[in-house]
């Protein structure tokens, strides 16, 4: 007995259910079949809810055999939904349109997709007749009914009573299709700024190239003219993304025009691929990744190829693999420089990582994997546009980085490999010139030999590494109290050479060098147990020396070797050479030796 309650109850529940989405269906349908009202107050808006659309499978049927089918045939689907074109089918949509009281505005109606095959806009002409209004990607926009960056259409709807269009829709696979309506003026005013920010976003491309350009014949560098060839095919990319390659470069050609949609993207991204892979040297760091990177640029260019000979939603499918393949690796590839420590990968990763994440959502929307959302390609052309210029800074700080390393590298016979000063012999060479300027011109300059005292004691209890490292450091504590002009050389391990030109007196000269040893005094940084440097050292004025350049350095070394470890008088100076008086009879020889006082001592 409980069983069969349980039974009944189940069955009742079954019925009110089935009942209440039939009530629930029949309601959403007589709201689908309420008209949509144009009220100008409203200005612009996309039609939501529901549409009622008819599948032509053969995309035979005219106009004429629309109108004789039965209203029934029409059925209901979501505006949310993508509508299933195909190659070799037509999509009829039936739009009820009516005019709000006291509205007389002109209005229209576009699709934002410039990547539509074709697109078909019928309404009574008032004489029996229909008028068709056509635009699409297989059309020419010269012969569009008007001309834009995407099908839009001029609505003629009366003020009396419902008025139906038929929109006719063709594409080679399932597209969300947003119809966006507006009154003439408010369509005005977003055609104007869409075309300015388009305008602005080409135009400062455009400039980007040019000065790429003038850079390159300034340089000759190989990367500046493929960054130049790069950003020009970035330019013709996102024209061909927005719709501006349609309208203004080439407006009489619908072949190219519908094949460049799908094709330029692809080229976008496998030379994108090839760039980072050269500007991040990943040969250098990462050669499986390297190769991956090669073999996956490399694909890109029989993909965009495909389009021609293949069917399109077989090319769309391969397409919107590698729009969600590439940017992964892509990414991988500028995150592995980044952390690497290199600064160039990191302006690669912001540059492409919005890229990255676009496109694999494109991707994923062209595989139905995820929601459509017509704005995407918007997204799309902003990274683009945001990527360009941020990959030339990356270009810049790499060409900067190699440029460094070749002057290194034609430095190496003039300078010392360790502290970056000069050799013996090119320091040997300044201290001559200083020396003759000191004679000829009487110039007051200095020269100056410092040691690193503790060396020997750093490098026996801490190791080579930490010794070398104390070198350096104390190289660049030398160049605090050096300037841009004063040459100075390493001339022994531990021994450093300076010449300081202007230097006249010992008070301005111990200031500088007071500075030096307090600063060698102070903890170097990141090393543990703490570490400081010693110096001691010697100088020369030639002011007050009259300086022999084959022995002045010399001179200076004795002075330093002949300081004790701990002498209170770590700062020391060549003293002139004595000079002893003669005497007047030596000066002047004896009266037997003047003659002239031998003649007057004579009778």
């Amino acid at each position: 007995m409980t069983s069969f309650r349980l039974c009944a109850l189940f069955h009742a529940c079954v019925r009110w259910g089935c009942l209440l989405w039939v009530l629930m269906g029949v309601a959403s349908v007589a709201q689908a079949q309420q008209p949509t009202v144009l009220n100008d107050h409203q200005g612009s808006f996309r039609l939501e809810g529901s549409v009622y659309f008819l599948n032509d499978d053969e995309g035979r049927r005219s106009m004429d055999d629309i109108i004789k089918l039965p209203r029934a045939r029409f059925t209901p689907a979501a505006t949310s939904r993508s509508l299933p074109l195909h190659d070799g089918n037509a999509i009829w949509l039936r739009l009820s349109l009516v005019r709000d009281a006291g509205s007389s505005a002109p209005w229209t109606l576009s699709i934002p997709l410039p990547y539509l095959d074709y697109a078909a806009l019928y309404q009574p002409d008032g004489k029996g007749g229909w008028s068709k209004q056509a635009a699409g990607d297989t059309l020419a926009v010269d012969s569009w009914s008007r001309p834009s960056l995407y099908p839009e259409f001029q609505l003629e709807v009366p003020a009396s009573s419902s008025y139906d269009v038929y929109l006719e829709l063709r594409n080679f696979k399932p597209t969300l299709m947003p119809l966006l309506l507006a009154i003439e003026t408010r369509r005005d005013s977003q055609r104007e700024l869409e075309h300015l920010l388009l305008g602005g976003l080409f135009g400062a491309l455009v400039m980007l190239v040019g000065v790429c350009g003038i850079h390159y014949l300034q340089s000759r560098a190989a990367d500046d003219g493929w960054y130049t060839a790069y950003a020009a095919g970035m330019c013709v990319i996102v024209s061909c993304m927005t719709g501006l390659s349609g309208l203004w470069l080439w407006p009489q050609s619908p072949a190219w025009s519908n094949y460049t949609h799908l094709s330029m993207p692809i080229l976008g991204l496998s030379s994108t691929l090839l760039f980072v892979r050269h500007i991040a040297s990943l040969d250098a760091g990462f050669p499986k990744l390297s190769q991956a990177v090669y073999a996956v640029a490399g694909m890109g260019v029989p993909l965009a190829l495909l389009g021609i000979a293949a069917d399109r939603a077989l090319t769309d499918v391969f397409n919107a693999v590698y729009l969600a393949v590439s940017p992964a690796l892509l990414l991988i590839a500028t995150i592995q420089t980044w952390r690497r420590g290199h600064q160039v990968g990191l302006w690669l990763t912001i540059a492409y990582a919005p890229l990255g994440l676009v496109s694999v959502y494109i991707g994923m929307q062209m595989l139905q994997s995820l929601p459509a959302w017509w704005q995407s390609r918007y997204l799309m052309v902003a990274a683009v546009a945001l990527s360009v210029p941020l990959l030339q800074q990356a270009l810049h700080i790499r060409a900067r980085e190699r440029r460094e390393a070749q002057e290194r590298a034609k430095a190496l016979p003039t300078q010392d490999a360790l502290t970056g000063l000069l050799t013996r012999s090119l320091f040997d060479a300044q201290v001559d010139l200083a020396i003759k300027r000191a004679r000829q011109r009487k110039e007051p300059s200095a020269i100056v030999m410092v040691e690193v005292v503790n060396y020997s004691y750093l490098r026996e209890s801490y190791g080579d590494a930490v010794a070398e490292q104390c070198l350096l450091r104390a190289a660049v504590k030398l160049h605090r109290v050096l300037r841009d002009v004063d040459p100075a050389g390493r001339v022994d391990t531990a021994r450093f050479g300076l010449v300081l030109d202007g230097v006249a007196s010992r008070q301005e000269l111990t200031e500088r060098m007071v500075r030096l040893i307090a600063s060698g005094l102070i903890p170097l940084p990141a090393l543990r147990p703490e570490v400081t440097l010693q110096f001691h050292i010697s100088c020369a004025l030639l002011t007050e020396v009259v300086a022999d350049k084959r022995t002045i350095l010399q001179e200076l070394a004795d002075m330093l070797q002949g300081m004790s470890p701990r002498t209170r008088r770590p700062i020391r100076f060549l003293e002139p050479a004595p000079t002893m008086p003669t005497s007047l009879q030596s000066a002047e020889g004896s009266p037997s030796e003047r003659p002239g006082l031998a003649a007057q001592s004579k009778p």
